[in-house]
């Protein structure tokens, strides 16, 4: 019975650090490509970028309805909604979460994306089931998408795409504001 129990635990141990990776994201949007450096792992995900010398970090925390941007330079803390347009303008996956719900997703095989094996899929538009959304490519193992191209954003090649991921182990504070940062919360915007 001991023996069991171990190898449960050591299967889920190395379940649960096959989703811990980091890599790089080029992300396209609005006819501009920035590259993020990625770390996701349980606790959620975090992105970082130095964009025109402004360096930046967004975090994504797994149990939490919030979107943090840190901007380490100036020691400041956004707080924002997930559904908040500046959150998914900055995080195709917040983009995608938030259209999941208008749309009907479809698996439509597998493919390999710079070597991780994937599941792809396409997010229709429920009311227009002929108009595609976004097709992803999903990784399993990273629990996390590889390639993500949005159909809806009006700019042609819009999307992200993973590449040199590898196991990483995050630090305790990884997912956390800093101390000494000035925290301000981003207000809702007025629904239309």
């Amino acid at each position: 019975m001991k023996k069991i129990t171990t190898l449960l635990l050591l299967a889920l141990v190395s379940i649960s650090l096959s989703a811990q990776f980091r890599g790089k994201m080029n992300f396209n949007t609005m006819g501009k490509t920035r590259s993020f450096t990625v770390y996701s792992a349980i606790e959620g995900y975090r992105y970082e970028f130095n964009e025109d010398g402004q360096q930046g970090v967004i975090i994504v925390k797994s149990d939490s309805q919030q979107v943090i941007i840190l901007m380490p330079q100036q020691k400041m803390a956004m707080k924002s909604s997930p559904d908040n347009p500046m959150s998914m303008m900055n995080d195709p996956l917040r983009a995608f979460e938030q259209n999941k719900t208008s749309g009907i997703l479809k698996e439509t095989g597998k493919e390999t994306i710079n070597g991780i094996p994937c599941t792809k899929s396409v997010l229709y538009n429920r009311e227009n089931p002929s108009q595609k959304m976004f097709t992803m490519w999903y990784s399993d193992k990273y629990k996390f998408p590889m390639k993500m191209v949005n159909h809806i954003d009006g700019s042609q090649n819009s999307g992200m795409e993973m590449s040199d991921v590898e196991p990483w182990t995050p630090d305790p504070q990884s997912f956390e504001i800093p101390p000494g940062y000035q925290v301000m919360d981003v207000p809702a915007m007025p629904q239309k």
